[in-house]
Protein backbone atom coordinates (compact mmCIF):
# COMPACT_ATOMS: atom_id res chain seq x y z
CA UNK A 1 0.00 0.00 0.00
CA UNK A 2 1.34 3.39 -0.95
CA UNK A 3 1.56 6.03 1.76
CA UNK A 4 -0.07 9.35 1.04
CA UNK A 5 -1.39 12.27 2.97
CA UNK A 6 -5.07 11.98 3.72
CA UNK A 7 -7.91 14.12 5.00
CA UNK A 8 -6.75 15.88 8.19
CA UNK A 9 -10.12 15.52 9.94
CA UNK A 10 -10.30 11.78 9.29
CA UNK A 11 -6.67 11.42 10.35
CA UNK A 12 -7.56 13.18 13.62
CA UNK A 13 -10.56 10.88 14.12
CA UNK A 14 -8.52 7.73 13.39
CA UNK A 15 -5.73 8.93 15.70
CA UNK A 16 -8.06 8.39 18.66
CA UNK A 17 -7.33 4.65 18.30
CA UNK A 18 -3.59 3.92 18.52
CA UNK A 19 -2.22 2.85 15.15
CA UNK A 20 -5.40 3.43 13.15
CA UNK A 21 -4.33 6.79 11.71
CA UNK A 22 -0.93 5.43 10.73
CA UNK A 23 -2.65 2.58 8.90
CA UNK A 24 -5.09 5.05 7.30
CA UNK A 25 -2.11 6.95 5.89
CA UNK A 26 -0.54 3.71 4.62
CA UNK A 27 2.04 3.12 7.35
CA UNK A 28 0.96 -0.44 8.09
CA UNK A 29 4.04 -1.55 10.06
CA UNK A 30 3.84 1.50 12.33
CA UNK A 31 0.10 1.21 12.77
CA UNK A 32 -0.12 -2.50 13.46
CA UNK A 33 2.80 -2.50 15.87
CA UNK A 34 1.39 0.55 17.70
CA UNK A 35 -2.03 -1.07 17.96
CA UNK A 36 -0.59 -4.40 19.13
CA UNK A 37 1.52 -2.69 21.78
CA UNK A 38 -1.45 -0.69 23.06
CA UNK A 39 -3.79 -3.68 23.33
CA UNK A 40 -1.03 -5.91 24.74
CA UNK A 41 -0.60 -3.44 27.61
CA UNK A 42 -4.32 -3.53 28.34
CA UNK A 43 -4.39 -7.33 28.20
CA UNK A 44 -1.38 -7.55 30.52
CA UNK A 45 -2.96 -5.14 32.98
CA UNK A 46 -6.19 -7.12 33.05
CA UNK A 47 -4.53 -10.55 33.02
CA UNK A 48 -2.07 -9.70 35.78
CA UNK A 49 -4.51 -7.60 37.81
CA UNK A 50 -1.99 -4.76 37.74
CA UNK A 51 -3.62 -1.49 36.82
CA UNK A 52 -0.26 0.26 36.79
CA UNK A 53 0.53 -1.48 33.47
CA UNK A 54 -2.28 0.55 31.91
CA UNK A 55 -0.05 3.61 32.35
CA UNK A 56 2.23 2.22 29.63
CA UNK A 57 -0.85 1.86 27.43
CA UNK A 58 -1.76 5.49 28.10
CA UNK A 59 1.75 6.58 27.07
CA UNK A 60 1.43 4.49 23.87
CA UNK A 61 -1.95 6.12 23.20
CA UNK A 62 -0.55 9.65 23.57
CA UNK A 63 2.50 8.81 21.49
CA UNK A 64 0.34 7.36 18.72
CA UNK A 65 -2.05 10.31 18.77
CA UNK A 66 0.67 12.94 18.46
CA UNK A 67 2.75 10.84 16.05
CA UNK A 68 -0.17 10.47 13.63
CA UNK A 69 -1.03 14.15 13.77
CA UNK A 70 2.63 15.05 13.31
CA UNK A 71 2.79 12.85 10.20
CA UNK A 72 -0.35 14.49 8.85
CA UNK A 73 1.18 17.94 9.39
CA UNK A 74 4.38 17.24 7.45
CA UNK A 75 5.00 18.91 4.11
CA UNK A 76 4.54 16.70 1.04
CA UNK A 77 8.32 16.37 0.58
CA UNK A 78 8.90 15.41 4.23
CA UNK A 79 5.95 13.00 4.22
CA UNK A 80 7.31 11.12 1.20
CA UNK A 81 10.63 10.58 3.02
CA UNK A 82 9.01 8.87 6.03
CA UNK A 83 9.71 5.13 6.04
CA UNK A 84 7.22 2.61 7.31
CA UNK A 85 9.12 0.89 10.13
CA UNK A 86 7.99 -0.95 13.21
CA UNK A 87 7.78 1.26 16.28
CA UNK A 88 10.67 1.45 18.71
CA UNK A 89 13.03 0.77 15.80
CA UNK A 90 13.65 -2.75 17.06
CA UNK A 91 14.19 -4.15 13.59
CA UNK A 92 17.06 -1.76 12.84
CA UNK A 93 19.03 -1.83 16.09
CA UNK A 94 22.28 -3.78 15.74
CA UNK A 95 22.49 -6.76 18.05
CA UNK A 96 18.75 -7.17 18.63
CA UNK A 97 18.67 -10.46 16.76
CA UNK A 98 21.63 -11.81 18.75
CA UNK A 99 19.98 -10.66 21.98
CA UNK A 100 16.79 -12.51 21.07
CA UNK A 101 18.82 -15.60 20.18
CA UNK A 102 20.79 -15.29 23.43
CA UNK A 103 17.67 -15.04 25.58
CA UNK A 104 15.52 -17.57 23.76
CA UNK A 105 15.27 -19.67 26.94
CA UNK A 106 13.55 -16.74 28.67
CA UNK A 107 11.14 -16.38 25.76
CA UNK A 108 10.51 -20.13 25.81
CA UNK A 109 9.92 -20.02 29.57
CA UNK A 110 7.43 -17.19 29.21
CA UNK A 111 5.58 -19.07 26.46
CA UNK A 112 5.47 -22.23 28.60
CA UNK A 113 4.14 -20.21 31.55
CA UNK A 114 1.41 -18.67 29.37
CA UNK A 115 0.54 -22.15 28.06
CA UNK A 116 0.27 -23.51 31.62
CA UNK A 117 -2.03 -20.62 32.54
CA UNK A 118 -4.25 -21.39 29.55
CA UNK A 119 -4.38 -25.07 30.46
CA UNK A 120 -5.12 -24.26 34.11
CA UNK A 121 -8.06 -22.07 33.10
CA UNK A 122 -9.35 -24.66 30.63
CA UNK A 123 -9.23 -27.47 33.21
CA UNK A 124 -10.94 -25.24 35.76
CA UNK A 125 -13.73 -24.46 33.26
CA UNK A 126 -14.05 -28.13 32.33
CA UNK A 127 -14.30 -29.21 35.98
CA UNK A 128 -16.90 -26.54 36.64
CA UNK A 129 -18.99 -27.95 33.79
CA UNK A 130 -18.72 -31.67 34.61
CA UNK A 131 -18.52 -31.90 38.40
CA UNK A 132 -21.72 -32.16 40.40
CA UNK A 133 -22.74 -29.16 42.48
CA UNK A 134 -21.39 -30.69 45.70
CA UNK A 135 -17.83 -30.74 44.28
CA UNK A 136 -17.84 -27.22 42.87
CA UNK A 137 -15.35 -26.12 45.53
CA UNK A 138 -12.52 -27.68 43.42
CA UNK A 139 -12.96 -25.41 40.36
CA UNK A 140 -13.61 -22.43 42.66
CA UNK A 141 -10.35 -23.09 44.48
CA UNK A 142 -8.54 -23.55 41.16
CA UNK A 143 -9.98 -20.25 39.96
CA UNK A 144 -8.81 -18.45 43.10
CA UNK A 145 -5.30 -19.88 42.84
CA UNK A 146 -5.08 -19.39 39.07
CA UNK A 147 -6.35 -15.86 39.36
CA UNK A 148 -3.33 -14.74 41.36
CA UNK A 149 -0.49 -16.96 40.14
CA UNK A 150 0.34 -14.94 36.98
CA UNK A 151 0.53 -11.72 38.96
CA UNK A 152 2.67 -13.34 41.65
CA UNK A 153 5.06 -14.89 39.12
CA UNK A 154 5.49 -11.64 37.20
CA UNK A 155 6.03 -9.76 40.47
CA UNK A 156 8.75 -12.19 41.54
CA UNK A 157 10.39 -12.00 38.09
CA UNK A 158 10.44 -8.20 38.21
CA UNK A 159 12.09 -8.32 41.65
CA UNK A 160 14.68 -10.88 40.47
CA UNK A 161 15.51 -8.83 37.37
CA UNK A 162 15.80 -5.69 39.51
CA UNK A 163 18.16 -7.41 41.95
CA UNK A 164 20.28 -8.74 39.08
CA UNK A 165 20.44 -5.26 37.57
CA UNK A 166 21.57 -3.76 40.88
CA UNK A 167 24.20 -6.47 41.40
CA UNK A 168 25.41 -6.03 37.82
CA UNK A 169 25.68 -2.28 38.31
CA UNK A 170 27.64 -2.75 41.56
CA UNK A 171 30.04 -5.17 39.86
CA UNK A 172 30.69 -2.75 37.01
CA UNK A 173 31.43 0.25 39.25
CA UNK A 174 35.15 0.80 39.87
CA UNK A 175 36.31 0.47 43.45
CA UNK A 176 37.21 3.73 45.16
CA UNK A 177 40.97 3.48 45.69
CA UNK A 178 42.89 5.56 48.16
CA UNK A 179 46.15 7.29 47.15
Amino acid sequence: MKTKKKNRFLTFCFSCLPGAAEMYMGFMKMGVSMMLLFFAMIMLAVGLHQGVVVMIGVVVWFYSFFHANHLAGLSDEEFEKVEDNYILGMDGIPGVRSMVDKHNKWVAGILIFIGVCFLWNSVEDLLRAVLPQMYQFIPRMMWRIGNYIPSLVVGVLIIVVGIKMIKGKEASLPEDTEN
